[in-house]
């Protein structure tokens, strides 16, 4: 080969580099033959290709785009260097905003059985999406059936959301959702555009599954911020949700940890308000005259707690609510096996005032011994439709991961 024919040189890995990098987020096509080096000794085609790769890199789509089209209509190309090309079109295409023009190419590409059919179907649905174009999109996801990889149709149901079509968007995202151990992707896909929707009920599910299956402490954040947002919450609810964040690590503040301090004091339980305390102690968090106090009154409470128990013990003949809280008293001071016994008695009595809260109070006991499955058991136990659910279904979550 002569020092004219090496200069005419062209390699398909450059060529593919050229295709897949101008995508722009469409599906890339795939580099078959990305190693192998092709040699052409027509100087018409080779400089056709180098020019278009020139102007690619310099952001010149629309002169790189007609320039491959010229390097497309050169005979006498070998297969491996149509196909490059070809994608070199489509990307050129996709990167100058001529959607059309690329779809035009993928479908002869197609047509022809050049390269992977299903990532060119693929690639030819994302632009069919991201142009609105409802009957090619229905036409290609019809072809690919189940070709539509679950990384593909998020993209897809991504680009239908992010054009506004947020409930189209759920509704091709549903089959990446419906097995029992969605993938990340696709939870975290949902909880984003509910979210955007405005839909408490639908994040808070696919909180509750990313939570449950993918538990990461951001996952747990926002799960337990939606539950503080919740309206009508009783004291013993908003501290179940301090309870579930100590737990977990979520409270990172001096505020935090003195806001849970004085919900236990609130709802009457002044030695988890001192565990609260003496955690911030120990981080260093706890500074300032109001702090002080707070310490101060948690000690004084604590100490006279042996009262309240003895005055709790004394009413629960009368009153079988008066168990419960006896129950979560002992649970507070370290007393698993008093809690559970406190608390099982009430509930047998059929007198409660709130049973489901009970089976949640059941539920800490429980977990408080090592007991996880009898706990499971006691906060699932609560029917979803009770005003409980929601924190029954945050403490069955944690305790399947405890």
């Amino acid at each position: 080969m002569n020092k004219t024919t090496r200069a005419f040189s062209v390699s398909v890995a450059l060529l593919m580099g050229a295709a897949g990098g101008a995508v722009s987020g469409l599906v890339s096509p795939d580099p078959v033959h990305a190693a192998a080096a092709i040699k052409t000794e027509n100087k018409e085609l080779a400089e056709a290709i180098t020019g278009a790769q020139a102007d690619a890199s310099a952001g010149r789509f629309a002169e790189a785009l007609a320039k491959a089209r010229v390097a497309d209509g050169i005979a006498g190309k070998p297969p491996e260097l149509t196909r490059a090309v070809h994608q070199m079109i489509v990307s050129y295409a996709i990167s100058a905003k001529d959607y059309n023009f690329a779809l035009a190419q993928i479908e002869k590409m197609i047509a022809a059985n050049e390269g992977n059919r299903a990532e060119n179907l693929k690639q030819a649905l994302s632009i069919s999406v991201l142009t609105k174009n409802q009957a090619k999109t229905a036409e290609y996801a019809g072809q690919l059936g189940g070709n539509l990889d679950t990384e593909t149709r998020l993209y897809i149901a991504s680009t239908m959301a992010d054009a506004g079509q947020l409930k189209e968007a759920l509704a091709y995202a549903a089959p990446a959702l419906q097995s029992p151990n969605p993938p990340e992707a696709a939870l975290r896909f949902q909880q984003a555009v509910a979210f955007k929707m405005n839909d408490p009920v639908g994040r808070r599910a696919a909180l509750e599954q990313l939570a449950l299956n993918y538990p990461k402490l951001e996952y747990w954040h926002d799960l337990l911020q939606l539950a503080r947002n919740e309206k009508g919450l009783n004291d013993e609810q908003r501290l179940d949700i301090f309870r579930l964040r100590l737990a977990l690590g979520d409270l990172k503040t001096d505020a935090d940890y003195q806001e849970m301090a004085q919900q236990a004091l609130v709802s009457g339980y002044p030695a988890e308000a001192k565990a609260a305390l003496d955690k911030a102690a120990a981080a260093k968090l706890l500074q300032g005259e109001r702090a002080g106090r707070l310490v101060k009154m948690t000690e004084e409470r604590v100490a006279a707690d042996t009262a309240v128990q003895a005055d709790l013990q004394r009413r629960v003949a009368a009153d079988p609510n008066s168990g419960v809280k006896l129950g979560l008293v002992y649970r507070s001071f370290g007393k698993g096996k008093e809690a559970e016994e406190a608390i099982r008695a009430a509930i047998a009595t059929g007198k409660l005032t709130d049973a489901d809260a009970a089976k949640i109070a059941l539920g800490h006991a429980l977990l408080a011994q090592g007991k996880k499955q009898d706990a499971l058991n006691a906060y699932n136990s609560v029917p979803r439709n009770s005003k409980q659910a929601p924190i029954a279904r945050l403490w069955s979550i944690y305790a399947r991961r405890a």
